[in-house]
């Protein structure tokens, strides 16, 4: 990989935290290539698509309010970038924190595909498992 694509995939991934640190949908779906897909490990069959994604964000933010990434860790690789974090949210059932992996992978200046790894056990304590799924 050239420094010059390296560098390009690092500035797609610096956009993309701080529009997820935004907490402003749109402007993390902006992000994603007009065919991007996404994928979560609770949904193994099921790509999202932009659309889709951002519909899933909406749904997510009503039960999972307040998002907050610690412990934050992002690796760029050739074809992409991974992101390691604790995810933390107010829910109806108070703080909750759960880890996720996220491995982005990136053409020219958008992503072009999300698989999102989470911690199932914490959200189906808190209840989480609909908002992500969108009732599903």
């Amino acid at each position: 990989m050239t420094q010059a694509a390296l560098d390009r995939v690092a500035e797609v991934a610096r956009s993309w935290e701080a529009a997820c640190r935004s907490r402003d949908n749109a402007r993390i779906v902006a992000h994603l290539a007009e065919d991007a897909v996404v994928w979560y490990n609770f949904q193994p069959g099921v790509e999202h698509s932009r659309s889709a994604y951002l519909g899933l964000l909406e749904a997510s933010a009503k039960s999972f309010a307040n998002r907050r990434y610690k412990d934050v860790r992002v690796h760029l690789h050739p074809g992409g970038f991974v992101e390691q974090a604790t995810l933390e949210g107010d829910t109806a059932k108070g703080v909750i924190e759960t880890p996720f992996l996220l491995v982005a992978t990136v053409e020219g200046d958008r992503i072009t595909r999300i698989a999102e790894y989470f911690d199932t056990t914490v959200l189906q304590a808190a209840g989480l498992a609909n908002a992500y799924t969108g009732g599903a």
